[in-house]
C-alpha cells in the first residue's frame, strides 16, 4: 500500500513511454511548464519572507482570504508558495505540487479576486491565473516529465524492484 502510494506520488507521467522524439520534446515542454508555474509562486513566497512585517496589512487590506484570519493566511500562503514552488521546479512530487499551485491560482481568481479588496486591487487577473490553472491541469495529467526528480526516483525504484 505504501509502495503504491509512493509510486503514485513520484510518477513522472506517461510521456516517458513515448518514442525518443516525443519523450524529449515533452520533457522540454513539461519542464518549461513547471518553471512557468512554479517560479512566480516561489518568488512571491521569497518576497513575502523579505517583507514579513507588511503581511498583516497585505492579507487584511489588499487580498484577504475569506474565512481565514491574516495571522493564519500569511504563513500558510507563504509556506505553500515556497514549498510547492520549489517542489514543482525540481519536479519532486510534481503532480501534487502542480495541484497545490493550481488550487492557489484558482483561489486567487475565483475567491480572493472576488472580494471587495480583491476587485479594488485587481487581484483576479485572467491573463495570469487562468493560464496557471491550465498549466497546472496539464502537469497533473501529464506529470512532471523526464527532466524531473520524480523521473530519476522512478528509474531508481524500477532498478531496485528488478534487482530484488
Amino acid at each position: 500500500m505504501i509502495a503504491q502510494l509512493f509510486r503514485f506520488v513520484i510518477d513522472p507521467g506517461p510521456s516517458l513511454n513515448l518514442p525518443p522524439l516525443g519523450r524529449y520534446g515533452s520533457a522540454i515542454i513539461l519542464t518549461w511548464g513547471r518553471v512557468w508555474l512554479g517560479l512566480p509562486f516561489l518568488k512571491a513566497g521569497l518576497h513575502r519572507l523579505g517583507s514579513w512585517e507588511a503581511q498583516s496589512f497585505l492579507f487584511t487590506e489588499i487580498h484577504p482570504v475569506p474565512f481565514l484570519p491574516a495571522a493564519i493566511a500569511a504563513p500558510l500562503t507563504t509556506g505553500a508558495e515556497l514549498v510547492l514552488g520549489a517542489l514543482l521546479l525540481l519536479g519532486l512530487t510534481g503532480r501534487l505540487a502542480a495541484a497545490g499551485l493550481g488550487v492557489m491560482a484558482a483561489s486567487l481568481f475565483f475567491i480572493i479576486g472576488r472580494t471587495v479588496q480583491g476587485m479594488e486591487n485587481g487581484i483576479a487577473i485572467a491573463g495570469e491565473q487562468i493560464p496557471w490553472m491550465i498549466i497546472a491541469i496539464v502537469l497533473i495529467v501529464a506529470g512532471p516529465g523526464l527532466l524531473s526528480l520524480d523521473a530519476f526516483i522512478a528509474r531508481r525504484w524500477q532498478r531496485v524492484g528488478r534487482a530484488g
